[in-house]
């Protein structure tokens, strides 16, 4: 899979390094750039007595090193409370628990693993199933026999004697399997195109986005579009995963250590303390989390519930994040009009 241009890939390979050896250079590699070029524009104005440039110059530096010290404090405070699950935090204590999967619960314990189970267990996981069903219908002998018995003219003496799609079952089963192919196509496609924005987000967001923003933020004509680019950073990157694992029913958060229940009672008829036990065992157990094999006839019959779990969970999640983009934007010097007015198309 090819990523575009300013990709993580494009700086350190694959799997890339931590993120003291990747962010924090870049960081400081932009406020060196920026801090250097008005430097430049100082000496220049001191050299020909342009006191007010020279106030702008000097401006303009402390406006580059407040942003470096800004946007390093918040990534920080963010990185450590979403990467180590014993911190009572952010994103530590609110999707510290785990994911229902078809092989097995995935746990999440960070926000990197919060990007893994999103793709493996929500994404990846649907388009297989959505994949084996559209090739069940395309490929299956039942498919072959039924459009051939919907395509069956019979004739005589020039006179139509029975065709097949007559038949109203036959032509309704056909035109139920058409249906959902292209509904399983255009939801492959979707699934597909998720699951790259999301491990582009996951890639770039911290690497790439943040220092190109803190780079734009540091000059005054682009100040705006720098704010913009910080701030879809930090919010495509903390925020989305954490909005999109809440929302989802599969998720299960790690449990308070609760104290041992009572010895049961050995009573000849079930008790209301025997069924709590039985319902606590399920829930603990996660099987009313787990995710059924998607069929012809589900994707026929429920094609609501298919759509909010594939494309409006998605897109609710996007949105909360783009309200918390836009408050971000707005306290770190950007223009928020324009996002606004974008977000409200896309609505």
């Amino acid at each position: 899979m090819f990523f575009p241009l300013l990709s993580i890939f494009d700086f350190y390979g694959e799997h890339g390094v931590e993120w003291v050896a990747t962010w924090l250079p870049l960081t400081i590699i932009a406020v060196v750039t920026t801090v250097i070029f008005y430097n430049a524009v100082l000496m220049i104005a001191r050299a020909f007595d342009m006191k007010e440039i020279e106030r702008e110059a000097k401006s303009e530096i402390l406006q580059a090193v407040a942003t470096a010290f800004m946007v390093i404090f918040l990534v920080v405070i963010l990185e450590g409370v979403g990467g180590s699950p014993g911190v009572i935090g952010f994103a530590g204590s609110l999707i510290h628990g785990e994911m229902s999967c078809e092989g097995g619960p995935k746990a999440i314990n960070s926000l990197s693993d919060a990007f893994d189970a999103i793709r493996i267990c929500r994404i990846q996981e649907r388009a297989a199933q959505i994949a084996n069903v559209q090739k069940t219908i395309t490929t299956g002998a039942e498919t072959w026999s039924l459009f051939t018995l919907l395509n069956l003219d019979i004739s005589a003496l020039g006179l139509t004697i029975f065709k097949g799609n007559w038949v109203s079952d036959v032509y309704r089963d056909a035109e139920s399997r058409r249906i959902v192919n292209n509904l399983a196509t255009v939801l492959l496609i979707s699934l597909n195109a998720q699951s790259f924005l999301l491990l582009y987000i996951k890639r770039t967001m911290l690497n790439i986005f943040l220092p190109f923003g803190l780079v734009l933020r540091s000059f005054k004509f682009t100040r705006g579009v720098g704010a913009l680019f910080m701030s879809l950073g930090i919010g495509l990157y903390f925020i989305f995963p954490v909005v999109f694992v809440l929302l989802d029913p599969g998720f299960v958060a790690t449990p308070i250590p609760e104290s041992p229940l009572p010895n049961v009672q050995q009573y000849c008829y079930p008790t209301m303390s025997s069924a709590t036990s039985i319902i606590t065992t399920v829930e603990r157990s996660g099987t009313g989390t787990g995710l059924s094999v998607l069929s012809m006839g589900n994707l026929v019959n429920e094609l609501s519930k298919t759509y909010i779990s594939l494309i409006v969970h998605p897109l609710v999640s996007l949105f909360i994040t783009l309200i918390f983009i836009r408050y971000i934007s707005s306290i770190l010097g950007g223009d928020t009009y324009e996002l606004v007015k974008l977000v409200t198309k896309v609505i």
